[in-house]
């Protein structure tokens, strides 16, 4: 519905997200669009602590994908979808810009090594990692 506030949205994507998390029954595909939304309302908020928690769940979602290519002795978390991946970086990555043109130089670094560990999920990755480290 068109007419939902985004404060009620977003708590229910995160109620969805969290309980798909704690019993395990998720689909990659509809969890990985949740996690776009969820980090999209968040990063359209504008605020630090909103960021904050944006880059949180990206930080976990980069854990889980080392703890899925370490098990798979592989680079890349094949059932994640490869779009979401590239959003995901695309997202760091700009987010790590804005917070650079305000000033938020912290903030900057960590969103800018926040792309830098995506990229390694990624085709092409080391040329992408290469130029977020030229940022």
């Amino acid at each position: 519905n068109k007419n939902c506030p985004i404060n009620v949205l977003y708590a229910a994507l995160e109620a969805i997200l969290h309980a798909c998390l704690a019993h395990s029954q998720l689909s990659l595909d509809k969890f990985s669009r949740w996690l776009r939304s969820i980090c999209s309302i968040l990063l359209a908020k504008g605020s630090a602590t909103d960021r904050s928690k944006a880059i949180q769940y990206l930080s976990k979602r980069m854990q889980s994908w080392k703890s899925m290519a370490a098990w798979q002795k592989t680079e890349t978390p094949v059932a994640y979808p490869t779009d979401e991946r590239l959003w995901l970086l695309s997202t760091a990555y700009n987010t790590g810009v804005e917070c650079l043109h305000a000033s938020l130089v912290d903030e900057a670094r960590r969103w800018f090594e926040c792309a830098t560990v995506i990229c390694r999920f990624v085709p092409n990755g080391k040329a992408r990692a290469e130029k977020v480290r030229e940022t």
